[in-house]
């Protein structure tokens, strides 16, 4: 491998680490979650999302076009993107989780914490036992899912290969202590 960046021929050098992933993961918050159609085409929406025991779980209810799709053909993929140009997409196999599931209680309560300092003030005045009235609905499903591939893109490796102080094979060090 060159001391510096030639071309961008072979992007796959610049990936990321096991632990740099799971930092990144767990402080995310929103993801493009991409499943196909009936005629197989490729769809997607953003979520919010919570990255718990290897898996992303996120809700909807049950009459998003997705909740079908997913039943029939689980196949599906996870992207998320941070700062810097660092991005991480998995490919997925989704579980539906039909409404009053065990992943309720927690994902539920996380969310409603995670949502609540955004809201409007007559919403925050409810608190999150508001935003869990909000969600209360039996047609809410949880979807799971379940990396079986990863894909990571780290951009600041290809600057600093450009820069020639760091090339594809060295160890990388985390500057921002995060993993």
């Amino acid at each position: 491998m060159p001391d510096r960046l030639e071309d961008f021929e072979d992007m796959s050098v610049y990936g990321m680490d096991a632990e740099r992933r799971e930092s990144l993961l767990a402080r995310g918050q929103e993801a493009a979650i991409v499943w196909s159609t009936r005629d197989g085409w490729p769809v997607g929406v953003v979520h919010l999302y919570f990255w718990r025991n290897g898996c992303f779980w996120v809700t909807c209810t049950q009459g998003r076009k997705r909740v079908p799709a997913l039943r029939a053909r689980p196949q599906s993929s996870v992207i998320v993107a941070f700062e810097e140009d660092q991005t991480i997409t998995a490919k997925t196999l989704a579980t539906v989780h039909e409404p009053g599931n065990e992943h309720e209680d927690w994902l539920f309560t996380a969310l409603a914490e995670r949502i609540l300092p955004g809201q409007p003030p007559g919403v925050r005045a409810g608190g999150v036992d508001g935003i869990l009235r909000r969600l209360a609905s039996e047609n809410r499903v949880i979807l799971q899912f379940e990396p079986v591939k990863w894909i990571s893109f780290d951009g600041r490796r290809v600057k600093a290969h450009a820069e020639g102080q760091w090339k594809p094979g060295d160890p990388w060090v985390e500057t921002d202590g995060s993993g």
